[in-house]
C-alpha cells in the first residue's frame, strides 16, 4: 500500500471513514429493524409482548455497560480490531440467532452476542476513528459517517419488513448475518487504527507532528486517573443533556409516537411514510451538524438544536391535527434527531483529548441510552395513568430547554 502514502492527492484516511460509514450503517440498520421481528417472534415462541421486548431491553442494557468498555478498547487496541471483532460478533450473533428454537437461546445468541457486536459499529468508535485520522474538518467528517446510521435505518427496516413478509424471520436474519460477515475481511485488512501505522499524518497535520496522541507519561496518567473525568464539569454539561437527548429521541419518539400518532387517527401508511421521512432527513441533519461544527461554535450550535427540539415537542399539542402537520413535524423533527451527535462527540475530543476520548465519550454515550430506556417506560407509565401523553410531553419540554442552557455553559474557542 506504499503507492498510498505516495501519491499525495489521495488520503488514505477516506477508506478508513467509508469503512467505519458501512459498520455504522450496519450495525445501527439492524439494532433499529428489531421492531420488524416482535410479532414473528411471538408467534413462533408462544410468548407475550413484554417477553420478547426483553430481546430490546437487554439490548438497551448492553449498550449501556459496553460503550466505555469499546472506547476504551478502541483507544487501546485499535479501531481495526474492534470494528473487526464487532462484524464478526454481529454477523455470527444473527446466525445464531436465525437457529433458535428456544426463546432463551434468541436472549443469547441476539440480545447479548448479536448486540455486543453492535456496541463495536457505535458512534464512541467512529469518534475516536476520525479524531485519530483528521485534524482538520473534524466536525464534517464525523458528521459523515455518523449519517450511516440513519442510512442503515432507512435501509434494513424496510429491508427487513420485506423479508420477514415474503420468506420468514429466520431467513432474514440468516440474509443480514451473510451480508454483516461479508465486511469481515475489509475491515481486517484495510482498515488502520492511526495514520501513524501507514507512516501518515492525520489529515490537515501533514509537516508537524500531531497533538492527538498523548504521550506515554501522559497515557499512563490517563489510565491511573480517568475517573477523574466524573469530577469534571464540563462532562456533565455534555452528559446531562445527551440524557435527555435519548430521552426524547430514541426513547419517546423511537417507542410511542407510532401509538401517539395513531390515536390521533392517522393511517398506518401515512405514519410509515413518516418515519421514512424522519430517518431520510436524519441523514441531512446529521452531516448539517458536523459541517456546522467546524464553523461555528459548538455549544450555541447544540443549545440551538436542543431549543428546537423543545419546541417541536410543543407544536406536538397542537400541530399533528392533519396529515400535513404530521410531514412538517417528521421533517424538522428529523433535522434534530441526531443532530446532537456531533457537536457533543467534537467536543468530548475536543476537551478530553489528553484523556481517552473514546472512553469519554462512551461514558457520554451511557447517559444517552439510560435515557432511551426511561423514556420507553415514563410515557407508558403516564399515559396509563392520564391516557394521554401531555404529562410526558410537558417534562420533555422543560429538560430540553434547560439542557440548551447547561450545554450553552461548555466553553469553546469558535
Amino acid at each position: 500500500m506504499n503507492h498510498f502514502k505516495k501519491d499525495r492527492t489521495f488520503f488514505y484516511g477516506w477508506i478508513v471513514i467509508a469503512l467505519s460509514f458501512i459498520c455504522l450503517c450496519i450495525s445501527f440498520g439492524i439494532r433499529s429493524a428489531i421492531g420488524a421481528f416482535i410479532a414473528p417472534w411471538e408467534e413462533e415462541f408462544l410468548a407475550g409482548r413484554s417477553q420478547v421486548t426483553l430481546v430490546s431491553v437487554l439490548c438497551y442494557i448492553t449498550f449501556i455497560l459496553f460503550q466505555p468498555v469499546i472506547g476504551r478498547a478502541t483507544d487501546q487496541l485499535g479501531a481495526r480490531f474492534v470494528l473487526t471483532a464487532s462484524i464478526l460478533l454481529t454477523g455470527g450473533g444473527l446466525l445464531l440467532s436465525s437457529l433458535a428454537t428456544g426463546f432463551w437461546q434468541l436472549i443469547i445468541t441476539y440480545g447479548l452476542i448479536a448486540s455486543i457486536g453492535m456496541v463495536g459499529g457505535s458512534p464512541v468508535t467512529a469518534t475516536a476513528v476520525v479524531a485519530r485520522w483528521f485534524e482538520k474538518k473534524q466536525g464534517a467528517v464525523l458528521g459523515l459517517v455518523l449519517s450511516g446510521m440513519s442510512v442503515g435505518q432507512l435501509v434494513m427496516g424496510p429491508l427487513s419488513i420485506f423479508l420477514i413478509e415474503n420468506y420468514n424471520w429466520r431467513f432474514t436474519l440468516r440474509v443480514l448475518g451473510i451480508a454483516t460477515l461479508l465486511l469481515l475481511p475489509l475491515c481486517f485488512f484495510f482498515i488502520r487504527s492511526r495514520p501513524e501505522d501507514m507512516g501518515l499524518q492525520p489529515y490537515g497535520a501533514e509537516g508537524k507532528k500531531s497533538g492527538m496522541e498523548p504521550g506515554p507519561a501522559m497515557q499512563r496518567a490517563s489510565a491511573a486517573s480517568h475517573f477523574s473525568v466524573f469530577r469534571n464539569r464540563l462532562f456533565w454539561y455534555l452528559a446531562i443533556p445527551y440524557f435527555v437527548c435519548g430521552l426524547t429521541d430514541v426513547g419517546f419518539i423511537g417507542t410511542h409516537f407510532i401509538p401517539y400518532a395513531e390515536g390521533r387517527g392517522f393511517s398506518a401508511a401515512l405514519i410509515a411514510a413518516a418515519f421514512s421521512l424522519i430517518a431520510a432527513f436524519n441523514i441531512g441533519g446529521t452531516i448539517g451538524a458536523g459541517m456546522l461544527s467546524d464553523r461555528f461554535n459548538r455549544a450555541r450550535l447544540l443549545m440551538f438544536i436542543y431549543w428546537m427540539r423543545a419546541i417541536i415537542f410543543l407544536l406536538l399539542f397542537t400541530f399533528l391535527d392533519n396529515p400535513a402537520g404530521l410531514i412538517i413535524f417528521a421533517v424538522i423533527y428529523g433535522l434534530t434527531e441526531r443532530a446532537t451527535i456531533a457537536p457533543t462527540s467534537s467536543l468530548c475530543a475536543h476537551h478530553f483529548k489528553d484523556l481517552s476520548v473514546g472512553m469519554v465519550f462512551g461514558y457520554v454515550s451511557i447517559g444517552h441510552h439510560l435515557g432511551g430506556t426511561l423514556g420507553s417506560y415514563i410515557p407508558g407509565f403516564f399515559y396509563d395513568l392520564t391516557g394521554s401523553y401531555v404529562i410526558s410531553l410537558l417534562i420533555f419540554i422543560a429538560l430540553l430547554a434547560g439542557s440548551g442552557l447547561i450545554v450553552s455553559r461548555v466553553a469553546d474557542s469558535r
